[in-house]
């Protein structure tokens, strides 16, 4: 497929003329360090932050919302009605792209689908864009990524110096960029992608150089089971607050629950719940039973773990860790993801 150039004027007044899709973007207030919460609004004028390291949340609150109602029942009950509107997605990294083809595993390839996570899902034109910066927890390249785009999206997007590069990656891409008349990119920005992109990878190479994990992303680590005592030195610095879980583009864990809309009808919500919480999976039961089939932190935590490098490989044939860095820039505790592999890896 052609690769186009478009001037930052043109393309945002391109943005500007799209009609029936609502534009969602990282937020352009560098204080909040981005958000997948708000719309963007070419009229504006402001561009969205293409050139800048990837938003401090992904774009997963857009396709699997921190709380929703699912089902309803009782007299006269009506099913809640999906939220999917026609949507383009701007500035999807490659490994937020790498984390949705996870999530359609887990929500579209198993046993049964999840008709609202599949209804966002066809919903979504996804623009994705290279990096040409990043954070200094970025570490996509130790788990089988790296930080540009070559397939996975509709559109790719690499900011230069004064616009964008512009390729179509699909059909509903292609289709998307009719009418747009973008010039053709020249051999010389062609040229530019690839050393911005050579440039990231040796940046990644050079602040990740103390790791010796790297691997492909079908491949899992060997890493000790969690009654390993082991896992206690990294437990004893967790908090248990579960921005980890929050921030990761890949936790999926949801809570079910019910409450009363009116006497007659009663909704079914759910919301996003963290395997690190003492209150995850607790049972029922007689006083003096066990709450938690993980009553320790430390299991808690390396099961947390062990889900991304070792189990999600075996359920899903790919790593659950993306390489975002999140969660290292989350956690209160300062517990680094490579650093926990790195020290406890066989």
């Amino acid at each position: 497929m052609s690769v186009y150039f478009a001037p930052n004027d043109n393309w945002l007044a391109w943005l500007g003329k799209l009609e029936g899709y609502a534009i969602f973007a990282p937020a352009s207030t560098r204080q909040s360090g981005g958000s997948w919460l708000e719309r963007f609004d070419p009229a504006a004028g402001k561009l969205p932050d293409l050139d800048k390291p990837r938003a401090a949340q992904s774009p997963k609150g857009f396709f699997l919302p921190p709380i929703e109602a699912i089902a309803r029942y009782g007299q006269d009950a009506q099913a809640p009605q999906v939220a999917a509107q026609q949507a383009l997605v701007l500035g999807v990294r490659n490994c937020e792209l790498r984390a949705l083809a996870y999530f359609d595993k887990v929500m579209l390839a198993g046993c049964g689908e999840e008709p609202q996570y599949k209804a966002r899902r066809q919903a979504a034109t996804i623009a994705s864009c290279d990096c040409v910066d990043c954070a200094a927890t970025c570490h996509c390249t130790l788990v089988g990524g790296q930080p540009f785009v070559q397939a996975g999206s509709d559109v790719n997007l690499t900011a230069l110096a004064g616009g964008v590069l512009v390729e179509p990656l699909s059909p509903r891409g292609e289709a998307l960029l009719a009418g747009a008349n973008f010039a053709p990119a020249a051999d010389a920005q062609l040229q530019q992608r690839q050393q911005l992109r050579q440039q990231m990878l040796d940046r990644l190479a050079k602040q990740n150089k103390a790791y010796t994990y790297a691997r492909a992303e079908t491949q899992a680590v060997d890493m000790p089971e969690m009654a390993d005592e082991g896992w206690q030195k990294f437990a004893a610095d967790c908090v248990e607050c579960g921005a980890c879980t929050n921030v990761c583009p890949t936790c999926y864990c949801f809570y079910l629950f019910d409450h009363k809309l009116n006497p007659n009808t009663f909704e079914r919500g759910r919301n996003w719940d963290s395997c690190l919480l003492a209150t995850y999976h607790r049972m029922a039961g007689t006083p003096g039973m066990k709450m938690s089939p993980r009553p320790e932190l430390r299991n808690r935590l390396a099961n947390r773990i062990l889900h991304k490098m070792v189990y999600s490989v075996q359920q899903y044939g790919m790593l659950g860790c993306v390489g975002c860095g999140r969660c290292c820039d989350a956690c209160l505790g300062a517990i680094d993801i490579r650093e926990v592999v790195e020290g406890l890896k066989k």
